[in-house]
């Protein structure tokens, strides 16, 4: 055990060893508290608001746990989401794996030390949500003290079971899929692994809801813990769970709280007892090598001549693809947020697709045109192959010092791949507003154009962002996305945007759907210029 809390404490301190130390950090994090403060004002006033609306609503039938089984429903997904990512990172992909396979450490000490991180992340996600919920829904039920006493140990171990269910999973799938010869493509297919797992678990849940018609769901509402029941078919923790915090002083919520701790002690010891045996099989097949036969005429019709800039800009999409952790953070990570919009509207019940085009049709074109812009902005802003686009070279940085490349070029093609990249939820959410929401051709096609220059506008914030202030020292990739930076760059691009829509909307001279896009399109190619402007400059003082 004694080596175990060593390796976890070494861990986490060249993990965070240099957090907060920069001066520049420190400004930062005092900046971001400053915007976060009235942010998690609002977003704590809604939870508490959607607990209180939904307690109100089935507490006469006796059914108001089904407001915990919610709850614990979508923290179940949310943790396996950051479990799987920060796992692939930490127990596979990481510069240092190497380095602690040659010391005398078990293979379940190892995972217990790689696990410290992702964790750490997963409950920052656990105070963040579960605690003021479970605090907000105790405070309208008006729960006693043995209910916090209760919440205050499910708080602790109800994160167990989904880190452990995903821990063991991708062992597994590392264990027999990680083989030499197919170490790049197992490692893009594992990050896509995140994306359609979650994606997967939304669909069912809503095909497994979209069986009850009104009428049965009416019927289950009025027996006790009937709702709850549905809910939670696949989900026993989260059943468990609600039923030990709305029964606490009974013995059958004393027994399911048992039943909880005893499940979660069972998935830590399943989790250590895979890891003995499983971690260093998937582990060793990271660092081999695939024997190939060298074709000279294959790689004379590669090595072709082309201009600077195409080849910059190839090579900058070759590394965020074949980069499992920037394919990840990058290409997986902008598409979660379309995908998982279309599948909530295309699974909910009929007449919610269309009902978004009538809601639309309410507005005049001026006011259309704006609320679509602000959304696309919100959905390209999300996206961080931008704010990591010097970062991402690392040490190799210095080489631009040296090769006779124009700097201009170096960052134009990098501004231009994250321009590339933010292409594909654009064509997504494009795509599924011409085709399934009755939307009006010549309003798809302002939004669109609109949609793609502030796009670009976006990928130069980010871009210039990280020049001034690049992660160049680090040995992990993932200590790339862990800063402010994309979090800076948010904040910027919404005061600006949401500055420039609202100075054109408080215009009344500006009107129709037209003459709207055209001033959007003016503002935003000023804008433009100016950021070009400036990056030039930059590049001018850094030359």
């Amino acid at each position: 055990m004694r080596n175990s809390v060593t390796l976890i404490r070494t861990l986490l301190k060249m993990q965070f060893s240099m957090v907060g130390k920069s001066t520049s950090e420190q400004v930062g994090m005092a900046i971001a508290i400053l915007f976060a403060i009235p942010f998690a004002g609002l977003i704590l006033s809604i939870m508490n608001s959607l607990i209180g609306g939904l307690y109100q609503q089935l507490a006469p039938t006796g059914n108001e746990n089904a407001v915990l089984g919610l709850v614990f429903i979508a923290l179940t997904v949310i943790f396996l989401f950051i479990g799987l990512t920060s796992i692939l990172s930490s127990f596979y992909f990481a510069e240092n794996i190497e380095a602690l396979l040659s010391f005398p450490f078990h293979p379940y000490q190892i995972i217990l030390g790689k696990s410290a991180f992702p964790m750490i992340l997963i409950y920052i996600a656990n105070a963040a949500i579960l605690a003021p919920l479970l605090i907000f829904y105790g405070l309208h039920s008006g729960a006693g003290l043995l209910y916090y006493f209760y919440a205050l140990i499910i708080w602790g171990i109800f994160p167990l079971v989904p880190f452990a269910v995903i821990a063991i999973l991708l062992m597994f799938l590392m264990r027999f899929a990680n083989i030499s010869k197919n170490k790049d493509r197992t490692k893009v297919l594992a990050g896509l692994f995140s994306f359609v797992m979650i994606i997967g678990v939304n669909i069912v849940i809503r095909m497994n809801n979209d069986g009850q018609s009104t009428g049965q769901i009416a019927t289950l509402i009025q027996e006790e813990n009937k709702l709850l029941n549905m809910l939670t078919g696949a989900f026993p923790t989260a059943y468990f769970s609600s039923i030990s915090l709305t029964q606490p002083a009974s013995w059958t919520g004393l027994l399911y709280l048992f039943i909880m701790i005893a499940i979660s002690v069972g998935a830590v010891i399943l989790f250590l007892t895979f890891g003995q045996k499983l971690y260093f099989k998937g582990v060793l097949g990271l660092s081999g090598g695939h024997k190939k036969t060298f074709n000279e005429q294959k790689v004379l019709r590669k090595v072709k001549e082309q201009r600077v800039f195409l080849t910059l800009l190839k090579k900058e999409l070759r590394i965020i693809f074949r980069t499992p952790t920037f394919f990840t953070q990058c290409i997986v990570q902008s598409l979660f947020a379309p995908v998982f919009l279309v599948v909530i509207l295309l699974f909910e019940r009929s007449g919610s697709i269309s009902s978004v085009g009538t809601m639309l049709e309410q507005f005049n074109g001026k006011t259309t045109i704006l609320i679509l812009f602000l959304f696309s902005c919100l959905i390209v802003a999300l996206n961080p192959t931008a704010v990591s686009s010097v970062s991402r070279d690392g040490k190799s940085w210095a080489l631009y010092l040296y090769v006779p490349v124009d700097r201009s070029s170096v960052l134009l093609s990098k501004i231009t791949a994250a321009w590339v990249i933010s292409l594909l939820p654009i064509g997504i959410i494009a795509g599924f507003a011409l085709i399934s929401i009755d939307l009006q051709l010549g309003i798809w096609v302002a939004w669109l154009m609109i949609t793609l220059i502030a796009s670009w506008f976006t990928c130069l914030v980010g871009t210039i962002l990280d020049m001034q202030n690049p992660k160049l020292d680090w040995t992990d990739e993932q200590e790339i996305f862990k800063r402010m930076m994309a979090f800076f760059a948010l904040i910027l691009e919404a005061t600006v945007i949401g500055l420039t829509t609202l100075l054109i909307w408080l215009i009344p001279i500006i009107n129709g759907i037209w003459l709207t896009t055209l001033m959007l399109v003016i503002t935003m190619g000023v804008l433009i210029t100016a950021g070009h402007t400036l990056l030039l400059t930059f590049i001018k003082k850094t030359a």
